[in-house]
């Protein structure tokens, strides 16, 4: 083809550029193996949402359809003509080391029966070459898993005359790139279809490709719509009934959820302090109370709260280091200055009778002392009175000169500097304790047990503060008693200021509260309570929120899926092929084929009639009757003639006169047609090779006649079935189906193997073949009758009479009836096909008169047909 004139295949190939890589791929499947299989449409629909950012498909990757894999178009003086056949393994149970000949310039006629190997080699030529539906070709079945082995083959063939080498054909499912050139026909690959069992439609190559698409379409729609349903069907019910409110956050996310959310905005709603906690809880109580009570049950907390924090505050002064240190830093000077006061007053009273003095007991008998004389015994008179004629306040004894002396030094020490700086720094001291001592830390009370309720977080910190708070004290204060410094534990962080904090925001609460006693701040607390009710159940959504997003995100590849499966594009396909390439002309080639096929047996014509999802088809109508049911009408034969003259008509349409292979194109209800199709093919087989496979010996002499009468080359093959399995090739026909000249041809061989028996003298075994040769020559007269003398206008179990012959059976003469008979009773009296007589045991005849009387029948019919030749 020209590219001002492409071909069908030429025209998918370009369209195809443009179109979704599935599609692309389910082309070339289509072009290389003729229809698509369940598993091409898994493939595909894996394919498809692959292109629209579906997951990679693990096992299948999209192969476009390409140059390489249309059927190839050498050209005219480059035509694929197939050689042989041979070293055939892992097809059925054909038999290896066979080679199967091929007539590259003319008719090869391949016979087997049932069972002989037949079908197998067809396979392989429908897998190589080009089939529509090329099947699949099974191993030996009766082999072990160990030896079972892919099909492989070798595939002679010629390009243009010339013999190339030879095609080591694996089987990989897709046609041999130049083999392809090679057109294979069965019934199965007719393009020729019933539609809805009433309708034959004829859709040449090519433009079946755009309906298989369109069919693959509405499969691939069909599964993605089953799985689109499930999806649909798999919503989770929750949001059919949502537990959330309208209003809120996670309401509005959740009622607006498609396939591009981003989960991560919800999971963000879900991060709940135990403050947001707290609120909800206070919040769902209180709403259920009279607001006004709530408000002021919230400042009864609040004060609460304000009494702890003056306890957390009170606890911090008092156990803090500086407090501490000061405590302990009195009592080191109090005893400092005390020690200093000790000092002197040994200097002092150093002529002292008594021990003890300036110690603490006599510090305090002294000072009792100074109190009774000023407020009892001498009131108004300085201490000590020491005047004549005075007592001691103790003893009550007058006092001597150096009684009063001794008073008045004891006095004067004690208004001494060092004394008075003992004596402050220890009544400082004493203050300070009995203030630290007076402090009490209690860990229990109103607020705290609540909040270890509503947070155990803080409730546990100020425990644990207080309780560090209390320890450090005793610490302390066990120092002081024992006289020894302190070693102190740590003080634990104060919580005041989240307790200072907890009761702002209580006292705000309580405000809060008062403002709902009014519908509108009502409103304000109860949309509070709902979203961060719904913020709380988040975690229990966000799984369903996960699934509902992945199973949108599902539906939209579905969707935009199902969107690539419309058949619009493909019908406006069919339509351009249809208009460009299904021309008049070749509407008109195919009423030539069927005329020759059926002559006007069989008034059908070729019209344009809708299709499949729009997919233009050329229907077969009856030219008397258009609204007739066509399937009724013609018989499978006649079908069979119109599945060939359309086979005949796309080939016309090519450049190229590659080779032809029918594989049993007639079957035994063709037998009104057979003569025809065979007339046909042989006159195809005179501008192409053509192979013929087939079981039906009639078809076979159709054939054969029809190949001598045009002087057309013909190849006739046999496969049978031995020891080895079956296809075991022989040249020319079994003996049953053999014409008369064949026969002959064989006998002389025989005659020739049978002299050697006689010249080595085995007189046993030379007799045995001369008796076998007698009785095929006795069959070979009975053939000629049906063959030449008849001309086959009668032939054994042939159900019609070829009347069109009869004239030639006018050229038998009373001479040649002579001759049959003088040959056939030869052939008779040296068969056993009676029990001979015991005294009768004649020596047989010798190879030359053998080998006369073989050439006999063949002189006989050589006679008979030159003269019915003669004979229009």
């Amino acid at each position: 083809m020209t590219k001002a004139n492409p071909s069908a295949l030429d025209i998918i190939l370009d369209w195809s550029q443009d179109r979704p890589a599935w599609q692309r791929d389910a082309l070339r499947r289509i072009v290389v193996n003729g229809s698509l299989s369940d598993t091409d449409i898994t493939d595909l629909v894996a394919l498809c949402k692959q292109d629209h950012g579906g997951p990679a498909a693990t096992s299948v990757s999209a192969r476009h359809l390409e140059k390489q894999d249309l059927p190839a178009n050498p050209g005219a003086r480059a035509s694929i003509a197939l050689a042989s056949l041979s070293g055939v393994e892992g097809v059925n149970q054909l038999s290896p080391n066979q080679t199967l000949p091929f007539e590259t310039k003319g008719l090869t006629v391949v016979y087997g029966d049932n069972g002989a190997g037949k079908s197998g080699y067809a396979r392989i030529l429908k897998r190589a070459c080009r089939a529509r539906f090329p099947g699949e070709i099974m191993p030996d079945a009766y082999a072990g898993a160990a030896v079972k082995k892919a099909a492989t083959a070798a595939i002679g063939y010629e390009q243009g005359g010339k013999v190339k080498p030879a095609v080591q054909w694996n089987d990989n499912g897709a046609p041999h790139a130049i083999l392809s050139a090679v057109s294979v026909f069965d019934r199965e690959c007719a393009a020729v279809h019933v539609r809805d069992k009433n309708e034959v439609a004829f859709r040449p190559f090519g433009l079946d490709i755009p309906d298989e698409l369109a069919d693959a379409c509405q499969r691939i729609k069909t599964a993605l719509s089953a799985e689109q349903a499930l999806l649909e069907a798999a919503r989770d019910g929750i949001f059919a009934k949502p537990t959330w409110k309208p209003t809120t956050s996670v309401g509005r996310f959740m009622a607006s959820l498609n396939s591009g959310s981003n989960i991560a905005d919800l999971e963000k709603l879900s991060n709940v302090t135990n403050e947001d906690r707290a609120r909800h809880q206070r919040l769902s109580e209180d709403l259920a109370k009279d607001p006004k009570k709530a408000s002021s049950e919230q400042v009864v907390y609040a004060d609460e709260l304000r009494a702890l924090s003056a306890v957390l505050s009170d606890a911090s002064s008092s156990a803090d280091d500086a407090t501490l240190k000061s405590i302990q830093d009195l009592r080191d000077a109090a005893v400092a200055k005390r020690q200093a006061a000790s000092v002197a007053a040994k200097e002092t009273f150093q002529a002292s009778l008594l021990a003890g003095v300036d110690s603490q007991v006599w510090r305090t008998l002294w000072e009792a002392a100074r109190r009774y004389s000023e407020e009892m015994a001498y009131i108004g008179a300085h201490f000590p009175r020491c005047d004549d004629g005075s007592a001691c306040v103790l003893c009550q004894q007058p006092l001597s000169s150096e009684a009063q002396t001794r008073l008045r030094t004891f006095e004067a020490f004690v208004q001494s500097d060092v004394e008075l700086q003992a004596k402050n720094a220890e009544a400082e001291f004493s203050a300070a304790l009995r203030g630290f001592d007076s402090k009490k830390i209690r860990l229990q009370g109103p607020a705290r047990r609540r909040i270890a309720i509503e947070d155990p977080t803080l409730g546990a910190d100020i425990i644990r503060f207080l309780a560090s708070a209390r320890y450090r004290r005793q610490q302390c204060r066990r120092a002081i008693d024992q006289k020894v410094p302190a070693n102190l534990a740590k003080l634990e962080e104060s919580p005041l200021a989240r307790v200072r904090a907890l009761e702002l925001s209580t006292r705000k609460y309580a405000a809060e509260l008062l403002e709902a006693v009014d519908v509108a701040g009502r409103a304000r607390l109860e949309a509070e309570r709902d979203e961060l009710a719904d913020r709380l159940s988040l975690p229990a959504l966000i799984d369903k929120a996960k699934a509902e997003i992945t199973r949108l995100r599902a539906l939209r590849l579905i969707a935009a899926c199902i969107s690539d499966t419309s058949t619009a594009a493909i019908t406006k396909l069919g339509n351009l092929i249809a208009d460009e390439v299904i021309t008049p002309r070749m509407r008109d080639r195919f009423q030539q084929e069927i005329v020759r096929l059926a002559a006007d047996r069989v008034r059908v014509e070729i019209v344009r009639a809708g299709g499949k999802y729009g997919s233009p088809v050329y229907q077969i109508r009856l030219f008397a009757n258009k609204d007739a049911r066509v399937h009724n009408v013609l018989s499978e034969g006649e079908q069979t003639c119109v599945a060939l003259a359309a086979f005949l008509s796309e080939l016309a349409t090519a450049s190229h006169q590659s080779a032809l292979v029918f594989d049993d194109p007639v079957s035994s209800l063709d037998h009104r047609w057979r003569d025809q199709v065979a007339r046909r093919l042989v006159d195809e087989a005179a501008n192409r090779q053509v192979i013929v496979f087939t079981h039906d010996l009639v078809f076979v002499n159709d054939l054969t006649d029809a190949a001598d009468q045009s002087k057309t080359p013909v190849l006739q093959v046999s496969l049978s079935r031995g020891p080895s399995g079956a296809g075991v090739v022989a040249s020319g026909l079994p003996w049953a189906a053999a014409k008369v000249r064949d026969r002959v041809d064989k006998m002389e061989k025989d005659v020739r193997a049978a002299k050697v028996l006689y010249d080595k003298g085995d007189e046993t075994a030379y007799k045995e073949e001369v008796h076998r040769i007698y009785s095929n020559l006795r069959r070979t007269w009975e053939r000629a009758i049906e063959d030449v003398a008849f001309h086959g206008v009668i032939l054994r179990h042939r159900d019609y009479v070829n009347t069109k012959y009869l004239r030639k059976a006018t050229a038998l003469t009373p001479e040649d009836c002579d001759g049959f008979d003088k040959g056939f009773q030869k052939c008779c009296d040296q068969t056993d096909a009676h029990d001979p007589s015991r005294g009768r045991n004649a020596a047989p005849p010798s190879p030359d008169e053998l080998l006369k009387d073989v050439q006999a029948v063949r002189i006989w019919a050589d006679d008979i047909r030159a003269r019915q030749n003669k004979i229009n």
